[in-house]
């Protein structure tokens, strides 16, 4: 919640032995204009991302539940999970929060929108980031794997090779009796690389082809982590060594 002083226009009895309930605190704010409102997000699409991603809408618009089993055997994503150090949780928790109390002018206020850089440059080298894959079926089976974090770490030829120890075997245990698989994988370009698609031509798994760029919530992978984040957030012990969390998170 941003740290902006409320006006106050009602004389404040002051009491040590009398408590305000939550229901109370919220009617006052809302008395005096301040309600809780969805932090806007500094994040635009453009006309050329906006069309492209009505137009898969419109061609998958009459899909049932049914159809989309039967045309899409698992959907997949990467995702980042990031080890705060102690003295970073507070500012942490503060600026993930969604919502906070503001009035109408308020929310188009820099300070009451998400950020898309939290931290100063100097606690940015603080903090340690972890990378998975997952993938979960039309089933309803789910594969998790870390894959190595970096640019330079994790190369084109280490996907394709998950993508044969890991990702194919698993297909071909969650769904017997298929000689093909459809995945919808987003579109970085590491997951759709000569060698990955060396791959999956091998092993039969093709991916959706109008799939649109920039579009997570499409994804229904996007769901699972965003369950799995305030989940992992409950777990965290706080003072717990980056090594020990990776384990939480897996």
């Amino acid at each position: 919640m941003a740290s902006t002083p409320l006006p106050c226009t009602k004389p404040c009895r002051r009491s040590s032995n009398k408590k305000i309930g939550k229901r109370t605190v919220i009617r006052r704010l809302a008395e005096r204009g301040y309600l809780p409102e969805k932090k806007r997000s500094k994040y635009d699409l453009g006309p050329a991302r906006q069309k492209k991603r009505m137009k898969f809408c419109r061609n998958h618009e009459g899909k049932t539940g049914a159809q989309w089993k039967d045309h899409c055997q698992g959907v997949g994503d990467f995702k980042e999970f990031t080890w705060y150090p102690v003295e970073l949780q507070p500012r942490f928790r503060k600026l993930r929060a969604s919502w906070t109390y503001m009035n109408k002018k308020e929310r188009k206020q820099p300070a009451f929108q998400r950020p898309k850089k939290w931290f100063k440059p100097a606690d940015w080298k603080k903090t340690r980031k972890m990378k998975v894959f997952g993938l979960t079926t039309s089933t309803g089976k789910q594969l998790i794997f870390e894959v190595p974090y970096g640019k330079d770490q994790f190369s084109a030829a280490k996907w394709a090779k998950c993508l044969r120890s890991k990702v194919a075997p698993f297909l071909k245990k969650a769904f017997p009796e298929k000689a093909s698989f459809n995945l919808l994988l987003d579109g970085e370009k590491l997951l759709h690389a000569p060698e990955a698609n060396k791959v999956m031509k091998e092993f039969q798994i093709k991916t959706l082809p109008d799939w649109p760029g920039y579009s997570p919530e499409l994804n229904p992978q996007e769901h699972v982590w965003s369950r799995a984040e305030p989940l992992l957030r409950e777990l965290e012990a706080g003072d717990e060594t980056f090594e020990d969390w990776k384990h939480k998170v897996l």
